[in-house]
């Protein structure tokens, strides 16, 4: 199987350091040893006005819509001047990562910048497509107060999703995911006062993108603690053990499958179309769903050698790429077609990547590309349609070459793009996964090919329906044959991103020098030998396999016409799993709600007890061990003794008074614990609280209900209560004894012993620790015992009738004076 690279005796430190040839690739320009070491200030200020720039924008547009015009043209600006710094930082070509902002060293928290090829080329991809996404908004929604919030929410998703491609700190970079996923739940429940079905697919895709992204925090922190490091390029000069990199990929796989809308967690995809024609374009085809495939690329060097990384990525990319176009070819909306054929093509992109060798990750990374650049002009094409016809149906459309040529030159070349047709980018891409999906030689190469042809003969099917269908022969419905111009803000994006996707196809060689060959170096270095991009390389397997997926499409679209597939088959759909489950945990709520409200404060305690204690199940074993626990045993046992006496007692004596001192008892004992562990001023902390918590308990006999709850409890439930006491008991002193047994390391105590006297200029090394390295905490903690002291004299003030009403205690002065 081949996999990822494995770099070779590498120390820890940045992707951009590791050994490579001092000879530039060809696609040259790369630093040499003797230039790698640069100052990266300016470039880091730079990729923080790149994201900075659409934020402040955002923030601008948000905070005052009414500005009219101006927000889109506010956005717009932002959105080039970013793509214009992600230009010059690819040109200036001083790769390393620029620190921005230290913010939280000590749990590796920092706001670092990646500034090598392949983010920088992702984030030119983001800006760019966002500036063109923000003018055809600004056409499309007009000066409106809801338009202009949209603008300006769809620049704070840019500059989150530019924080996401750029953050070489995992911890920033997991602040950015979840940021792009809040901000599509704004944009994607934009026309919520219009359509009833927005907020509710808003709420779907936030729930579950950002439930995804959860265990990927989990793997986040076990790669910082388990490698001290949060940095993304010096993880990847590592070289981690296979189980490694087999925990980290299983704890972000949820997030990958989420985010890029994997079956079976697709639906909320095509729910957010709900989402006006700009955002669906923006969000579902060159940002939010790349998240996934984008943090793929990244991991792969990290993570890109386990097993797992075919065995799980293949299977959800097949599914999800055959169910992506068979459900594509059951839409007769075109926009809700455009959308089951991006979850297909993300479906093809993880197949793609679950290849699992440099090729493939190559392939992967050129066709991410061209699926951005024409799936966002295919999008812009369809509001166009719209705004002509005033329909996105099928049925009703038909003959819109003739209304809007230009629309139609430009929507065939994307269309064209997306069915892998030459001599557009999309047949570059599209041949590269064929090529090494047939030379592959995994275990799953099979099951991937098959995934590939036949999704891909669907995705020709479909864009075959859509093209020909909206463009060619008569209109199908008056608003179609009354069809108009939809205007030139509505042509710039789909004739600007055509020309782009044109271009790319027939200058295969520039593509592959200026951007696959630099953007596979700064990901995994020199890689694999690889044939260059080209449009002809004769009649290989991989033309045929071609030709024969682009026969089949044509094949099926003439077969099928206009007809639609079945789309139901009986049985629950994504959304209605989701909303079913919403449903049952709201239920299950109230069930727990209704059993608990009025329960025994008892229950209460126990489960808090038991929840608290459950994690210590497993060190039960360690208390085998308790023989051998040497000169403490004998006093240690002493006071353990005495302890049990005394609950025993507390549980049998009737008097109030008996068992406050015998609490009293067992807190003196653990005094007597902590002087055993030469913890002198632990000792006298617990004597005085246990002093005064006595006379204050003492004090407030009297105030307390005379009848006792008591009642309710049968033998069983007696039975019950020893069984769940005995449990907790037993997990507690299995953690006391682990801890004991396996006490921390002494690195902090060591710096407290030289810290205290040169830093806190004190002896006392635990006075020292509470007044000055913890003196916020002192003083929360001083904070709430005096609330505590407040709330007792409060009591004090009060008199408990017997009747359980609060009454002032008499002034004699006053009751003379009446």
């Amino acid at each position: 199987m081949q996999t990822g690279p494995q770099p070779k005796e590498l120390a820890p430190g940045p992707r951009w350091a590791k050994e490579r040839a001092d000879a530039s690739p060809p696609g040259g320009g790369f630093p040499s040893k003797e230039t790698r070491i640069l100052d990266l200030t300016t470039q880091t200020q730079l990729a923080s006005a790149l994201v900075l720039g659409p934020a402040l924008a955002g923030a601008v547009i948000v905070a005052a819509p009414r500005m009219g015009k101006p927000a889109a043209v506010l956005g717009t600006a932002a959105s080039l001047l970013s793509f214009v710094i992600a230009l010059s930082l690819l040109v200036a070509k001083k790769w390393g990562v620029g620190l921005a902002w230290d913010w939280a060293p000590e749990v590796y928290v920092q706001v670092a910048w990646r500034l090598e090829f392949a983010p920088l080329a992702l984030a030119a991809l983001v800006s760019g497509i966002g500036a063109l996404v923000l003018q055809y908004a600004g056409a499309y929604f007009g000066p409106s107060l809801k338009g202009n919030r949209a603008v300006g929410t769809l620049a704070l998703f840019e500059a989150a999703m530019l924080g996401l491609v750029l953050s070489d700190n995992l911890f920033a970079l997991f602040v950015f995911w979840e940021l792009t996923g809040l901000c599509s739940f704004f944009l994607i429940a934009t026309d919520a006062d219009k359509r009833d079905d927005a907020f509710p697919a808003a709420q779907q895709a936030l729930l579950v993108t950002a439930g995804g992204g959860l265990p990927m925090l989990v793997a986040f922190i076990y790669l910082a603690i388990t490698r001290d490091s949060a940095s993304l390029s010096a993880l990847s000069a590592m070289e981690l053990p296979i189980m490694a990199q087999t925990i980290v990929l299983a704890l972000i796989l949820p997030a990958v499958v989420t985010k890029s809308a994997q079956v079976p967690f697709h639906f909320w995809l095509p729910g957010a179309m709900a989402a006006p024609t700009p955002i669906s374009a923006y969000l579902h085809s060159a940002t939010m769903v790349k998240a996934g495939v984008i943090l793929l690329l990244f991991f792969y060097p990290i993570c890109g050698a386990s097993p797992l990384w075919s065995q799980a990525l293949i299977p959800f990319g097949v599914a999800t790429c055959l169910w992506g176009s068979y459900r594509a070819l059951c839409e007769d909306d075109i926009k809700l077609l455009m959308a089951w054929s991006t979850v297909s093509q993300l479906g093809l992109l993880v197949i793609t990547l679950g290849l699992g060798s440099d090729l493939a990750v190559r392939a992967a990374a050129l066709h991410l590309f061209a699926h951005a650049i024409f799936k966002a002009g295919l999008f812009l094409s369809i509001g166009g349609i719209d705004h002509a016809a005033h329909t996105r149906l099928l049925e009703k459309l038909g003959g819109m070459g003739k209304k809007v040529p230009v629309l139609f030159g430009a929507a065939g070349i994307l269309g064209a793009s997306m069915m892998g047709l030459p001599p557009v980018a999309g047949f570059l891409s599209k041949e590269l996964i064929v090529e090494e999906a047939l030379h592959s030689g995994l275990a799953l190469q099979w099951l991937a090919l098959f995934g590939i042809v036949v999704g891909s003969v669907g995705t020709v099917g479909y864009t075959a329906r859509f093209v020909l269908g909206t463009f060619t022969g008569e209109p199908r419905s008056k608003s179609a044959s009354h069809a108009h111009s939809p205007g030139p803000g509505f042509l710039i994006g789909p004739c600007v991103l055509g020309a782009l996707t044109l271009l790319g196809g027939l200058m295969p060689g520039l593509v592959d020098h200026a951007l696959l060959t630099p953007f596979m170096h700064s990901l995994v270095g020199e890689g694999e030998a690889h044939t260059h991009l080209a449009l002809w390389h004769g009649v290989t397997p991989a033309l045929l396999t071609s030709l024969g997926i682009v026969a089949g499409g044509f094949a099926v679209h003439f077969i099928l016409k206009l007809r639609l597939l079945r789309s139901d088959f009986g049985v629950m759909s994504g959304p209605h799993v989701f909303e079913a489950f919403i449903e049952w945990s709201q239920k299950l709520g109230k069930v727990m709600n209704a059993a608990f409200a009025n329960a025994d404060p008892r229950i209460y305690f126990a489960l808090a007890m038991l929840m608290g204690l459950a994690g210590a199940l497993p060190l039960v074993g360690n208390l085998s061990s308790m023989t051998s626990a040497g000169e403490l045993w004998t006093p240690g046992l002493l006071v353990l003794g005495i302890q049990i006496v005394a609950l025993v007692v507390i549980i049998k004596v009737k008097a109030r008074l008996s068992r406050i001192l015998l609490v009293s008892l067992i807190g003196f004992t653990v005094a007597m614990f902590y002087r055993m562990l030469a913890a002198p001023d632990l000792m006298l902390t617990q004597v005085t609280v246990e002093v005064l918590s006595t006379v204050f308990m003492v004090l407030a006999i009297r105030f307390l209900p005379e009848k006792e709850l008591t009642g309710g409890w049968s033998a069983g439930g007696h039975a019950l209560r020893i069984g769940v006491s005995g449990l907790v008991g037993l997990l507690a002193a299995a953690l006391a004894w682990t801890a004991f047994e396996n006490p921390a390391g002494l690195r902090l105590t060591e710096y407290f012993f030289e810290a205290t006297p040169a830093i806190g200029k004190g002896s006392n090394m635990v006075n020292v620790i509470l007044v000055d390295f913890r003196g916020l905490d002192t003083y929360i903690e001083t904070t709430v015992v005096l609330l505590a002291a407040l709330g007792v004299g409060g009591l004090m003030v009060g008199i408990e009738t017997r009747r359980g009403k609060s009454a002032p205690l008499p002034d004699p002065a006053r009751e003379e004076a009446r």
